[in-house]
């Protein structure tokens, strides 16, 4: 998947460099809200986290067995804060066009992050993020990944997990065993389908332990790894096994997936869900039905009629002109309906990963000439609308042709009478809600931004994205009855918000006194007594706001707003008294302006029902630092911070400060957990320590006591690091070699000793010496600065003999290689020594992966060229980031002569003190740049000279 990079918005605003800080002890840092000053924070100088941050777990089967939550020091931070909704029944939904049928469901299987590994649990610093917000259109979501060379049963991440169940819908993770030509492996299947003596499943009590612990709903089952026969080494999830061969798939292999999910039914029962995906027969085959069929039908119901799994997503070449004469969905009904099965339970798969709105379907097929459905429908990567999205407003107007229709209106949602007009999900899916009970609270949030604010003060300019504290958003994308001339428009907008990073901004020509009701949400609310409700609001023209409020008992109600509102944020109180008692079922809002003007503007920043006000959060108790990680220079850190947790304030939200010298804040987060990762926290020069708060927010919007201070303890960075690489290290007299400097960036002045050179001293950054006599030398290079200065030595590095006369040689090409692992018989190790930059070595798994060339006999080695992943036209993502280069004389023994830590280009050199070698060996434990774990290497050459020095 293709990650989106969205420009940042230009600010006229003075950006403020943030000072940032573990040290057990604590600090007072009380303030009423009234003395709470904020610094505006500046944007991060890094949004890639650091290798302190908490990732989202995922596994192959053997890894998941020895998997146990209270061994994980993370384990927190994976865990979903929001439960599940309750949704109103759809029976009881309103319709708002002729099509929308209440027994069909949507499910979406969606990238809601670029990869399977390296995710954050709650977003970073980056407004980069795929925040999906028309839950009310699908009934399911499919936390999409697996990868073979990352891990093949990933659970959702908890801001995913949380946005959802908001909303009432519920998260499955994904169990992926993908094609061989993909780098699936059958053991990888075998060892998910493994019983115990006792004929149970061991997997099936870790799948079900895993997602109760991280709060998601259960499986979607996708069983693609084809019959071919396998043979190589592989120890790609960490446990070698020298040449493997499998049999393929068997009967006997769908025999027990379907015992496995039955086991896995009878101990979840309904509290966990299990879909499957329509790809591996009842025969054992892999063969796609794209429909119910007697072939797969055994995956639903067994001979007994017993139930197996909750629903199918079938494949999706029904729509396939080859297929279309067979009307395989009709004829999936008509079998569900024997089987006495809900056929509403069939997903009617839809691929629009590469096409979206664009992508082609006979919508013939999937609904009778009535418009009714046969079976509900399945979405494959709707993330469509974000991936191929070049900015955010571009990604919204994608989600509204997608979900809604090209109108931006489903009451006026058609169906397509063209293979080729995509008719939005609104055609068929009626709009569902989870409001139903009080209190309800939203600040129109998308769970991303540009900025923060708080009341409506831009408190940072930090890209940020935490989709847990996604808001709920309106049911309806938009319907607004216009009176007049009104040609009132509705939008989400980053550019200002009057709490988070967003708001709903209203735009158009518009008349004086003249009304535009927008219908935002359908509800289930019974109003007591007590109740009350708030808007805050404001616009570019004195305007009136006020609510229209739908009853169950058909009438509705228009509550007038206490306040107009104007061009500041102005909180509207609206007398809700009368209804005490009542339901009600539906939110309106009339605006009327007093103004004729054709650039109205209005913003949505808050909307509030809540019982009576209670007094602020108190101070929250245990905030400690539990780890951090600097970069090389102490400049920058990543800081793992956690806290307890009240169980008696109503709490919407934390939001994590750092404390400046002059006690004002400076705004680093916000979360839903009680836990954070602060990620990029710059250090401002000759800063020694950092304090942090937590301050607790609660659903009237008050800001409570900051707890007492962490502190961050920074290391002594002030004398500068001196590190240096040479050109080359072996060759014949008279040779100049170039060094490169590679000290910190605080360093000032330099000093150079080269023994045995032409020139014995410089103080040049990156000098170039001659030397014209033989023997091996030492190097020395001093850093220094104001502060101090340090010294390093790398001793024996530089030989020159006469037998290293001319070019290097190339060592390796053809040698004999091994490897921990590679994918298949044409990305063999061998390939990586061919002289080829069409040809790689690839292994997938975990890393480390290891290959090692044996030169055949003992010689001299002093350098290692690498091809890397871009070198043979792949991404430059897929670049080897860290490696060891270690050599041998008898393959047993091995001494590391080189380290790379952050590489990112294509092709890399590491030189070295010339030794004496028969094997070299590459160990790389950060495959790429990413998250992908899979090694890449198209050339590994070993340079020196066929001999062994005298």
């Amino acid at each position: 998947m293709k990650t989106t990079h969205y420009r940042k918005a230009t600010l006229a605003l003075a950006l403020l460099s943030l000072s940032a800080g573990l040290a057990a002890c604590q600090k007072s840092t009380s303030q009423s809200s009234s003395q709470v000053k904020y610094k505006q924070t500046a944007e991060a100088t890094v949004d890639k986290g650091m290798d302190n941050m908490p990732e989202e777990p995922y596994w192959f089967p053997n890894q998941l067995l020895k998997w146990q939550f209270k061994r994980d020091k993370n384990a927190q931070a994976y865990v979903a804060t929001e439960p599940l909704a309750k949704r109103i029944n759809k029976q009881q939904l309103p319709t708002v066009n002729a099509t929308q049928n209440p027994k069909m469901k949507v499910v979406a299987l969606s990238i809601m992050n670029s990869s399977t590994s390296g995710n954050a649990p709650r977003g970073i610093n980056t407004v980069d993020a795929n925040v999906f917000s028309n839950w009310q259109y699908i009934d399911q979501l499919v936390y999409w990944g697996g990868a073979a060379g990352e891990g093949l049963i990933v659970p959702p991440t908890p801001d995913v997990i949380d946005a959802a169940h908001k909303n009432g819908v519920p998260v499955l993770g994904t169990v992926f065993f993908p094609q061989i030509q993909s780098g699936g492996k059958l053991k990888w299947l075998n060892e998910f389908l493994k019983q115990d003596k006792d004929g149970h499943f061991p997997i099936v009590p870790k799948l079900i332990a895993v997602a109760q612990a991280y709060g998601f709903d259960g499986w979607f089952i996708n069983q693609e790894t084809d019959p071919e026969v396998e043979s190589f080494d592989d120890v790609a999830d960490g446990d070698a096994k020298k040449t493997t061969t499998s049999q393929g798939l068997t009967k006997k292999h769908a025999e027990l997936m379907q015992a496995l999910i039955k086991e896995y039914k009878q101990q979840a029962g309904n509290k966990l869900d299990v879909m499957w995906y329509d790809s591996m027969t009842s025969d054992g085959k892999m063969d796609w039905q794209n429909a119910l069929t007697k072939e797969n039908q055994a995956y639903l119901v067994d001979a007994n009629m017993k139930p197996v799994a909750d629903t199918m997503f079938m494949n999706f070449w029904w729509t396939k002109d080859r297929l279309a004469k067979q009307d395989l969905l009709k004829q999936s009904r008509e079998r569900a309906e024997k089987l006495k099965l809900d056929p509403y339970n069939l997903f009617a798969g839809i691929d629009v990963q590469e096409n979206g709105t664009a992508t082609p379907v006979k919508w013939n097929l999937f609904a009778n000439d009535k418009n009714v459905p046969y079976t509900s429908l399945g979405l494959y990567a709707p993330n469509w609308t974000y991936t191929s999205a070049e900015d955010l407003d571009e990604f919204q107007a994608k989600e509204s042709a997608f979900w809604v229709n090209s109108n931006g209106d489903p009451s006026k949602s058609v169906p397509s009478k063209s293979e080729t007009t995509w008719p939005g999900i609104s055609t068929y899916a009626v709009e569902q809600s989870a409001i139903t009970k009080l209190p309800f609270v939203t600040n129109f949030s998308l769970g991303n931004g540009y900025n923060y604010f708080v009341k409506g003060q831009n408190v940072s300019l930090r890209d940020w994205n935490n989709r847990s504290v996604q808001a709920v958003n309106p049911t309806y994308r938009w319907m607004i009855d216009n009176d007049g001339q009104n040609q009132l428009k509705a939008d989400f907008d980053y550019s200002d918000a009057y709490e988070g990073g967003n708001a709903l901004k209203f735009s158009g020509n518009v008349q004086k006194d003249t009304a535009s009701t927008v219908k935002l949400y359908t509800t289930k609310l019974k109003f007591k007594a007590t109740t009350q409700v708030q808007l805050t609001a404001k616009a570019n023209a004195k305007s009136q706001f006020d609510l229209v409020l739908h009853l169950n008992d058909g009438q509705k109600q228009t509550v007038k707003g206490k306040r107009a509102v104007t061009k500041k944020w102005t909180t509207v109180k609206y007398d809700v008294s009368q209804l005490a008692g009542k339901t009600v079922t539906g939110v309106d809002l009339k605006i009327t302006p007093s103004a004729k003007t054709a650039s109205y503007e209005a913003s949505l920043g808050r909307l509030a029902m809540t019982g009576k006000q209670q007094a602020a959060p108190k101070a929250l108790s245990g905030l400690k630092v539990t780890s951090k990680k600097f970069d090389e220079e102490g400049k920058v850190a990543g800081v793992n911070l956690k806290w307890q947790a009240p169980t008696d304030q109503q709490l919407d939200r934390y939001e994590i400060y750092q404390v400046n010298s002059d006690q004002s804040r400076s705004f680093l987060g916000t979360t839903t957990a009680p836990n954070f990762y602060v990620n990029g926290l710059d250090r401002k020069s000759n800063q020694d320590e950092s304090d942090f708060i937590v301050v607790p927010v609660d659903i009237w919007n008050q800001r409570g006591a900051a707890s007492k201070a962490a502190t961050l303890t920074w290391p002594d960075n002030r004398k500068p690091k001196a590190a240096f690489t040479a050109a080359t290290t072996l060759a014949a007299p008279g040779t100049t070699i170039k060094f490169t400097n590679e000290s910190s960036s605080n360093s000032k002045q330099f000093k150079w000793e080269f023994e045995g050179a032409e020139q014995t001293t410089s103080t040049a950054k990156n000098p170039s010496v001659t030397y014209k006599k033989a023997g091996t030398y030492n190097v020395k290079l001093t850093a220094k600065n104001a502060d101090g200065q340090r010294t390093v030595t790398q001793e024996k590095l530089i030989t020159i003999t006469d037998q290293a006369k001319g070019d290097l040689k190339t060592l390796s090409k053809g040698a004999k290689t091994d490897a921990s692992g590679f994918t298949n018989s044409s990305e063999a190790p061998k390939l990586a020594v061919d002289g080829k930059l069409d040809t790689k070595w690839c292994a997938t798994g975990n890393p480390p992966h290891t290959l090692t060339i044996d030169l055949g006999k003992a010689q001299t080695v002093s350098a290692v060229k690498l091809a890397h992943a871009e070198a043979g036209g792949e991404g430059k993502d897929m670049n080897t980031q860290a490696w060891t280069i270690q050599t041998s004389t008898d393959g047993k023994t091995f001494k590391q002569v080189a380290r790379t830590l952050n590489n990112s280009a294509a092709t890399s050199e590491n030189t070295f003190a010339a030794t004496t070698a028969r094997y070299v060996r590459i160990v790389v434990d950060k495959p790429t740049q990413v998250a992908d774990s899979a090694v890449r290497i198209y050339e590994m050459n070993v340079l020196g000279i066929n001999q062994v020095l005298k």
